[in-house]
């Protein structure tokens, strides 16, 4: 009887709903990372835009990007935290206790998550500071006057800041990698790579 019964699977509800939460907040950054290169919206066709209305999309799309960016370290902290105090108690297993370093000035993944989030708090600052004061030099868009118009201009702030931003995702990207939240098929791609390197060793064989 036990033979005709079928196999049974494990279900991790907090896994899947896990991986579902991480999933929302990836493709909302997507979204808004390329707003703010094309000044795009979701479900908008970018030809019923004025060039104007698109530039200040992308700027509105900064806010957007950090929001998802602290989104995905708030749904990491716990585990990297967890794993990076295990990791810390087992190097500081054998030292006297005077000598230990604090878990606050280890160099640790979850430590190297909090820097991400202050740097991103910084980012939040700024796009506060260049709403409220009167100068143009802390500004992301400016509004010039022309014969067609009053046009807005992205600055050099507006630039260097979407860079900063994809540096800031691509670090706290990978330290979700590292502690296994998110994954990136890397184990197939290097199987892939151990295969094509048989298969060019064995043709060296062949030819030789």
């Amino acid at each position: 009887m036990m033979e005709n019964m079928p196999d049974l699977k494990v279900f991790n509800p907090n896994k899947e709903i896990s991986i579902e939460i991480t999933l929302e907040i990836l493709i909302r950054h997507r979204d808004a990372l390329k707003q703010a290169r094309t000044g795009e919206l979701k479900g908008v066709s970018i030809d019923k835009l004025s060039d104007n209305e698109r530039k200040l999309n992308q700027v509105k799309a900064l806010s957007l990007i950090i929001s998802s960016q602290r989104e995905m370290i708030t749904a990491s902290r716990p585990i990297i935290y967890f794993r990076s105090t295990k990791k810390w108690e087992r190097q500081n297993r054998d030292i006297e206790e005077d000598k230990k370093i604090p878990f606050e000035k280890d160099e640790n993944d979850y430590n190297k998550m909090l820097e991400w989030l202050d740097f991103l708090k910084r980012c939040e600052e700024d796009l506060l500071k260049a709403e409220k004061t009167r100068r143009l030099d802390d500004d992301f868009l400016v509004k010039k006057s022309t014969a067609e118009g009053e046009v807005y201009e992205l600055t050099t702030n507006f630039r260097e800041m979407l860079e900063d931003l994809e540096h800031s995702y691509e670090q706290i990207y990978l330290l979700m990698l590292i502690n296994k939240i998110v994954s990136a098929g890397i184990e197939e791609d290097e199987y892939q790579t151990h295969q094509e390197l048989a298969e060019e060793a064995r043709k060296r064989i062949i030819d030789s």
